[in-house]
């Protein structure tokens, strides 16, 4: 989104499955779309399902809003962003004429290696995925030769980083060099992702020149992906709760390790999560300050304290936090975002 409208181009993205607050879920450009906007289409697909006598389930009707907005708004591309979590009515349209594949599938994932599958015999004609085990690699791959689609992977071996800090982040890809301003070694492999879906969109007739692509990526800003809050003191919030993206937060500490104080405090939700960042963390020589969660959680080596709301959860994470301690917001986005919202007000953003 950042790199298109750079190029003058509008786009407009849907992320499903459907967030708490569903507004949220559809940008036009850089702006979440308006309550009125989202108000008005709703009420003429409410208008619509009465005379069908068709009643729409949440992300379908989600669905309906965002493609009418695109129209509504003459989008020049539109992006649908899925995971295989949860209903996905975005099946059920014609094919679009690329895919952009964001995450490694596991080799033990039939199901999802099988519902990549069948998506690519739908029809499509470019697919820009990341890097995948041989096994999902193969299927990919014959799917794609056996329709004539084109399969791209960005290229590892063209890849160099050279800066990683907590202000940013400096790599080359293809012997040219780019900045972002997002923290993490993970966020370079994302980057060279979305210079490889450039490249394809550029196959497809769309004129987007490299400083475009430069600026666009410079200016990028992801809300809890890794990000810092505050650097004295420390504050990250990522919205991660899978034990490979738990595995990624914790190896993009150790990367920045000389930045970053060796005492840790947790703000997590209950549950296995805390162990299994407890584990990471202290594999990679973390030591665990205490733990600020909402449930109950029982440690003998750790203080552990229970809040119920989220502004609640801001204090109680800012309480004596200094220089020699970092704090580590994670978890689920309905965990995440609250949090991150109520730190923001305190922080005075």
């Amino acid at each position: 989104m950042s790199v298109m409208s750079r190029a003058d181009y509008n786009t407009g993205c849907l992320r499903m499955p459907a967030r708490q607050e569903p507004r949220d879920n559809i940008c036009i450009g850089s702006k979440t779309l308006s309550m009125n906007d989202f108000a008005n289409i709703a009420q003429q697909i409410k208008d619509a399902s009465k005379v069908l006598d068709m009643l729409p389930s949440r992300s379908e009707a989600l669905l309906l809003i965002a493609l009418c907005a695109f129209k509504s708004f003459n989008c020049d591309l539109c992006i649908i962003e899925c995971d295989h979590f949860g209903n996905d009515p975005s099946v059920l349209l014609p094919p679009p004429f690329a895919a952009v594949i964001c995450g490694a599938i596991p080799s033990d994932d039939s199901k999802q290696i099988a519902r990549i599958r069948s998506y690519v015999c739908k029809g499509i004609s470019e697919i820009v995925s990341v890097p995948q085990n041989t096994e999902a690699y193969r299927i990919i791959s014959d799917a794609c030769y056996s329709i004539s689609c084109r399969l791209t992977l960005p290229a590892q071996n063209k890849i160099s980083i050279g800066r990683l800090s907590l202000g940013g982040t400096e790599f080359s890809y293809k012997d040219k060099r780019y900045s972002l301003s997002l923290c993490g070694r993970f966020q370079v492999s994302n980057a060279v992702l979305l210079l490889e879906t450039v490249e394809m969109l550029s196959r497809k007739g769309f004129n987007i020149n490299q400083e475009a692509v430069r600026d666009g990526l410079a200016s990028l800003k992801i809300p809890a992906k890794f990000e810092v809050l505050s650097i004295s003191p420390l504050i990250i919030v990522d919205s991660t709760h899978t034990p490979v993206a738990i595995d990624t937060v914790c190896s993009s500490l150790e990367d920045l390790k000389a930045f970053i104080p060796n005492d840790i405090r947790l703000c997590l939700p209950s549950g296995k999560i805390i162990d299994d960042y407890i584990s990471a963390l202290s594999a990679r020589g973390y030591a665990i300050e205490d733990i600020i969660t909402n449930g109950e959680y029982a440690s003998e080596e750790n203080d552990v304290t229970v809040f119920t709301k989220a502004n609640q959860a801001a204090r109680l994470c800012l309480s004596e936090l200094d220089k020699s301690k970092a704090l580590l917001i994670s978890g689920e986005p309905s965990f995440v975002l609250p949090i991150r919202y109520e730190l923001l007000g305190v922080l005075g953003f």
